[in-house]
């Protein structure tokens, strides 16, 4: 029988053309979902093909009998993306899937959002899942700043443009917004400067500064760290240099 496209999360061993399908679920399956019980936290522990039939087996017989989601033993014709990142099309909300794939001695997911693309599972010492996108790539100093929070960010970012261009005489302020579940991480800089500088030169050389500390996604063009700008030159601010004002909403929204 063909794959049912009514189911909505699919487990399967490998990816691409070579992907063994373990069995479907027809709601949607989210890793969190997965880790909230024992049985779903032993099956992401599994580091073997052997490990994981046998336990893939009673976690979708639990799951079934529980009455949390109804199985569908493997079908043939299922597809599963190959593991080379790529910027998937749209797909209707009605037929996407969310795939679990044991690949290469470990666990990824495929979540079906507007931007769909495989993610890297692993479970932390708490229990909860960590999920990380493979296809994302991080600028040359992110490993540097990882650890800072937005604002202390701000200000190496800052210290750094200073120290690059110290010989223009330049100053600088900024407004961060940390971002929520809703908003992304926004750093806006403003440049302070008694003469004329070449704008877009300056411009370019403090965005290329923040990407330095950024990540981006060929899958994703809204996974990022924080969004960055430079919308203001101090003729048009009232910031004082050296200043940064952390704001919890959307400092040009209505």
């Amino acid at each position: 029988m063909p794959a049912n496209e009514s189911n909505h999360t699919l487990f399967s061993l490998g990816r691409g053309h070579e992907a063994e399908s373990l069995g479907e679920f027809s709601g949607y399956l989210n890793p969190s979902d997965l880790v909230r019980m024992p049985i779903g936290r032993r099956l992401l522990s599994a580091t073997a093909t052997t490990e994981v039939r046998e336990r893939f087996a009673q976690f979708a017989l639990a799951w079934d009998v529980a009455g949390w989601d109804t199985f569908t033993p493997p079908r043939r014709g299922t597809l599963v993306p190959d593991s080379k990142p790529r910027l998937a099309e749209w797909t209707p909300y009605e037929h996407r899937k969310n795939i679990y794939a044991f690949d290469d001695g470990h666990w990824f997911a495929w979540i079906a959002t507007d931007h769909p693309q495989w993610h890297k599972l692993g479970l932390g010492r708490d229990g909860t899942v960590i999920e990380r996108p493979v296809a994302r790539t991080y600028g040359p100093e992110y490993t540097r700043t990882q650890g800072l929070d937005l604002p202390q960010l701000a200000a190496w970012i800052m210290a750094e443009a200073t120290t690059r261009l110290g010989h223009l005489d330049l100053t600088f302020s900024a407004r961060v917004q940390p971002g929520s579940s809703s908003d992304d991480p926004i750093i806006d800089l403003t440049v302070h400067t008694g003469h004329e500088v070449d704008g877009e030169a300056v411009t370019a050389e403090l965005e290329a500064i923040a990407h330095a500390h950024n990540w981006s996604n060929p899958c994703d063009p809204e996974d990022r760290r924080f969004t960055f700008s430079v919308p203001l030159f101090d003729n048009f601010s009232e910031a004082v240099p050296g200043q940064i004002d952390v704001i919890d909403a959307d400092p040009y929204e209505d």
